[in-house]
C-alpha cells in the first residue's frame, strides 16, 4: 500500500512512499473490520490444509510481509509485520514447505538489525525468496530508495546470505523511476531495475569472492 508515487529521490528519480497520517481516517474496506486473531485462525486453517499437499508436491511456500508492516489499516488487521510474527508463522505448522519471502524493504522496518534477522531465519533454513531492496523512514512514514541510498547495510545483508548458505532466488523489487523512464507502473521501471541488478551483481561478486 502506498500513498504517493512521485516522491523525489537522488538525481531527480521518483519513488513510492507511505504516510500513515494520510490513511488514518480512511474508510473501512468492503470487508469491514477483521481482527488479527481472525487472520491467525484463518492462516492456521489454510496451512494445515495446504502444507501436506505442498510437501507431497515438493513445493516451498514463501510468505511475504505486510507492506507496510502496520496494523490495522482501514479496519483490516495485518499479522505479517514483525520478526516475532514470522517466527510464529513458521511454528504454526512446522514444515520445510512453510517458509519466508524475506522482503528487505519490509523487514528493515521491523528490526534495527536486518543481518541478524537473516541469520535467525537462515539458521532454520526457512528463507526461500529474497526481495533485495531498501527504504528510508519508519513503518508509519517511509519511502523507497536506491539500493545504495537507504537505511540498511546492504553489504552486511549480502554477507549474512553467504553465511547461511542461501541459494534461493534473490532479486530487486521496487526500484526508483529514473530520468527517461516511465513512472506509469511506479516502482517497476526498466532503467531503475537495470541499476538495481547491476548493484546486486557487483555486491554479490565482492562478497562471494572473499
Amino acid at each position: 500500500m502506498r500513498t504517493a508515487t512521485t516522491i523525489p529521490e537522488r538525481g531527480g528519480a521518483l519513488v513510492t512512499g507511505f504516510d500513515n497520517d494520510v490513511m488514518r481516517d480512511a474508510p473501512l474496506t468492503e470487508y469491514g473490520e477483521i481482527s488479527e486473531e481472525q487472520l491467525w485462525d484463518n492462516l492456521k486453517y489454510f496451512l494445515e490444509a495446504v502444507v501436506p499437499v505442498a510437501e507431497e508436491a515438493g513445493v516451498k511456500m514463501a510468505m511475504h510481509p505486510d507492506d507496510p508492516p502496520l496494523s490495522p489499516i482501514r479496519g483490516l488487521g495485518r499479522i505479517m509485520r514483525s520478526v516475532e510474527n514470522f517466527q510464529r508463522l513458521i511454528d504454526l505448522v512446522p514444515s520445510p514447505a512453510n517458509g519466508i519471502c524475506l522482503c528487505q524493504g519490509n523487514f528493515t522496518l521491523m528490526t534495527d538489525d536486518l543481518p541478524e534477522a537473516i541469520r535467525h531465519f537462515g539458521a532454520q533454513d526457512r528463507i526461500y525468496f529474497v526481495h533485495f531492496r531498501d527504504v528510508k523512514g519508519a513503518p508509519e512514514k517511509f519511502n523507497e530508495t536506491f539500493h545504495d541510498n537507504g537505511k540498511t547495510d546492504m553489504l552486511a545483508c549480502m554477507e549474512a546470505y553467504r553465511e547461511i548458505g542461501f541459494d534461493g532466488v534473490l532479486r530487486p523489487d521496487h526500484v526508483p523511476t529514473m530520468e527517461g523512464d516511465s513512472n506509469e507502473d511506479a516502482g517497476y521501471s526498466s532503467i531503475g531495475r537495470l541499476y538495481a541488478i547491476g548493484y546486486i551483481r557487483g555486491l554479490r561478486q565482492a562478497v562471494y569472492a572473499g
